[in-house]
């Protein structure tokens, strides 16, 4: 039996995530379940895309990912299953879908096709994901789902690119955490280690390795656990020091430059 992680905004104070939980019970009895992240902000694709970016490469091969942020759910959007490699994605074509890259095999899911009865208009990640997970749990062949799309025309995901600069990168803050810490899309590995980050023209942070390098309220450039280049304050928040918030420009260049 695969393992299926979940990842939702279905929060924990409601009804939700438990009849979820109870949809692949029934649907793939035992199966072996990881929960990612219930309490991404509803409808917040960029945060959940983020999110399913930095969880993807810990989880089980032959994992089974049902990640549903969904607010056009009842709608013509499409509602899809994907081979990633190893792993298996099911989510809405909201961006979300597309949000690890290219797929190898990717199907809209029909319910028809699964024997299910017709979903709610309203809850959906009950009805058609959690089955669909399950259905994959189980072995079952993806193709089977329903009809076959063209993985080139999926809505693409929402998360921007890091620009490249003559002397660095342009990146972007794509998430802040409960610590205050502000995640850009620049991988660490982008870097060769002798970079400063600057927000302003006059704002301006050093790369350390840790958090306890930084001193007293220094805002600091490290490496996330996640692999991405992060602006953080040892024991504060990053983005009450600096102001930023998510979609802001953090420019990252060589310490040898002379810029900013």
């Amino acid at each position: 039996m695969r393992p299926v992680a979940l990842l939702t905004d279905f929060g924990l104070s409601d009804h939700y995530v438990g009849v979820v939980h109870a949809v692949l019970e029934k649907h793939a009895p035992g199966v072996p379940r990881i929960d990612i992240d219930h309490l991404v902000p509803p409808g917040d694709i960029w945060e959940a895309s983020f999110q399913l970016r930095c969880a993807w490469p810990h989880l089980p091969a032959g994992c089974v990912v049902m990640a549903v942020v969904d607010p056009g759910v009842g709608t013509d959007r499409r509602a899809l299953a994907l081979a990633l490699g190893r792993r298996f994605l099911v989510a809405p074509d909201n961006g979300l879908a597309a949000s690890l890259g290219p797929a190898s095999d990717v199907v809209e899911i029909d319910w028809r096709s699964m024997g299910l009865a017709e979903p709610s208009r309203t809850f959906q990640g009950r009805d058609l994901f959690a089955p669909a997970a399950a259905w994959l749990a189980r072995g079952e062949d993806l193709t089977q789902m329903g009809s076959e799309v063209d993985a080139d025309i999926l809505v693409s995901c929402p998360l921007p690119d890091p620009e490249p600069l003559t002397s660095g990168y342009q990146a972007t803050v794509v998430s802040v955490d409960r610590f205050g810490n502000l995640a850009t899309n620049l991988p660490g590995s982008s870097v060769d280690g002798h970079v400063k980050a600057a927000w302003t023209s006059d704002e301006v942070a050093r790369l350390v390795r840790t958090y306890g390098e930084a001193e007293g309220d220094e805002v600091v450039l490290l490496e996330g656990s996640a692999g991405f280049l992060e602006l953080a304050v040892n024991g504060g928040s990053a983005a009450m020091a600096t102001g930023l918030r998510r979609g802001d420009s953090v420019r990252i260049t060589h310490t040898d430059d002379g810029g900013g």
